[in-house]
């Protein structure tokens, strides 16, 4: 007997993984590591066996662009309460500050917007172990912490930049600088919107655009905790402002630091 809803054709769903699928993951920041993460433990939870390796040259065990991306650093409520859900909470070595409210500034005044019961539940993190002008590391780095999940789930890390993507008989394959193109059955990609990788999908992959950006300054700099407490305490300081080619501005403490962030046009 025919069903009266039939299965959707695989092929049109998209990729299906099985045991013995090898994954290549792009990127080794909280989304890449995510990614890995999730998709090792989905895969165990029904039985399969699927291999990941996670590409990513940098080392976050490092302070200064060495180990840090550039962020803001902030990880809203809801992430933190999603990530417990899993299973998975952010340690005190990770997490600079709890911010507890955000403070809205506009040109005709302020406006304090608190969490629910007061509660920390706002993460203000570094992306790597800490600024430049570090001189000693007190923080573990919040991508180190993730990456780390995913290893332990059982991805691999290689600590190589992709600098090559092409198909083989379908399939993609992907190259290391001085290394050879290795295939795979399906391959993620989670980079930065400036990131060069995105260049090597331009022409290869159907109907790709490279996204839209806008300039963001991003500087950290060491107050200390007692300066940061008395001015800024534990609130997120945001700014809508009618200036010229400011769109947005934000000043978030983390630690003995704070980190300003500008977004606009020629900044």
């Amino acid at each position: 007997m025919d069903s009266p809803h039939p299965r959707p054709d695989r092929k049109a769903a998209g990729p299906e993984l099985e045991s013995g699928s090898h994954v290549a993951v792009i990127g080794g920041g909280p989304a890449g590591s995510f990614f890995s993460y999730f998709l090792l433990d989905g895969a165990q939870r029904i039985d399969i066996d699927v291999h990941v390796d996670l590409f990513e040259p940098r080392d976050f065990v490092l302070p200064a662009p060495l180990g840090c991306n550039m962020c803001g650093g902030i990880m809203s409520e809801s992430l933190v309460q999603m990530l417990a859900v899993e299973g998975i909470n952010l340690p005190s070595t990770v997490v600079q500050r709890g911010i507890d409210s955000y403070v809205l500034h506009t040109d005709i005044g302020s406006a304090r917007i608190d969490t629910p019961l007061h509660e920390k539940r706002i993460a203000a993190v570094h992306r790597g172990s800490g600024p430049r002008d570090i001189k000693k590391i007190k923080w573990a780095s919040l991508d180190g912490y993730l990456q780390g999940l995913a290893v332990e789930k059982g991805a691999r890390l290689v600590r190589e930049r992709v600098d090559g993507f092409s198909w083989q008989d379908g399939r993609p394959q992907i190259k290391t600088r001085g290394g050879s193109p290795v295939a795979y059955d399906f391959v993620a990609v989670a980079v930065g919107v400036n990131s060069g990788v995105l260049k090597l999908f331009q022409g290869l992959v159907p109907g790709y655009q490279p996204p839209r950006a806008t300039k963001t300054f991003i500087c950290e700099f060491q107050l200390g905790s007692e300066t940061i407490e008395r001015y800024l305490g534990s609130s997120m300081h945001v700014f809508l402002l009618n200036m010229p080619r400011l769109e947005f501005a934000a000043i978030i403490p983390k630690g003995d630091y704070v980190t300003v962030c500008l977004l606009g046009d020629d900044l």
